[in-house]
């Protein structure tokens, strides 16, 4: 599957940010970029988005695709596809043409599947189902 070593599919990873560096702000990259270290803001690519093993973002992804197999604490919206890989672990919302969730993820959050040219949300609605009513309610920021 994509994102494993060796099997990098979609071409080269043309940035990386490794085990040793931490970083805070929002991330504009040209091209490919993998996580190995610590990650906290926006990151957007043109092209695919690797959370490594070690990795941690906290914070929000877009790009064409994303491949999870460390930790994400934040929504992904991605044009084509989004692949958590065992061992991964997400907590929060996915937007995508398609969603690959391996076994041993644990995924807490909602996934929407858009079409092909479909706008993303500005913001997924995140709603929480209250067990008296069994009824959904929408949660206030």
């Amino acid at each position: 599957m994509f994102g494993k070593e060796g099997t990098d599919q979609q071409g080269t990873v043309s940035s990386i940010l490794s085990s040793e560096v931490k970083f805070t702000g929002d991330l504009d990259a040209k091209g490919s970029i993998r996580i190995d270290g610590e990650f906290e803001g926006k990151i957007n690519s043109t092209d695919t988005v690797i959370v490594g093993k070690g990795g941690s973002v906290t914070g929000e992804i877009h790009a064409v695709h994303a491949v999870v197999s460390g930790t994400l604490e934040g929504n992904i919206f991605a044009r084509k596809k989004v692949e958590l890989e065992s061992g991964s672990r997400l907590i929060g919302d996915v937007e995508s043409m398609s969603l690959v969730i391996e076994d041993g993820v644990f995924f807490e959050g909602r996934s929407k599947m858009r079409k092909e040219g479909e706008a993303f949300s500005a913001k997924p609605k995140i709603t929480k189902r209250t067990e008296e009513t069994k009824e959904e309610v929408a949660v206030k920021d």
